[in-house]
């Protein structure tokens, strides 16, 4: 895994890790466009990341199960199957702007 994909799987798991922590911590999407800015990546890719924190949205499938970006990492961070798969794709989603 490069150095890159570690930090980017560092800055997800903070999110879903610091998003459960209650009320007092930031919102998960404001947490992960804050990650963002400390990352050691060029500013497009940076630019690409913030698009897609900013673009997340459930499918109607997921919907169904989650309100909005904090209620998937607060329940991923409890282990739940579908918040964890839908993390991984996010996940990916930012892996893929590098």
């Amino acid at each position: 895994m490069s150095s890159r994909r570690s930090i980017l799987a560092l800055a997800v798991a903070s999110i879903t890790v610091l998003s459960a922590c209650g009320a007092s911590a930031p919102g998960a999407r404001e947490l992960a466009l804050e990650m963002v800015d400390t990352l050691d990546v060029s500013d497009p890719v940076k630019e690409c990341m913030r698009q897609e924190i900013t673009d997340f949205g459930l499918t109607e499938a997921q919907a169904t199960g989650f309100s909005d970006f904090d209620d998937v990492a607060a329940k991923a961070a409890d282990g739940n199957e579908a918040a964890l798969q839908i993390m991984g794709d996010f996940q990916s989603a930012l892996a893929a702007c590098n």
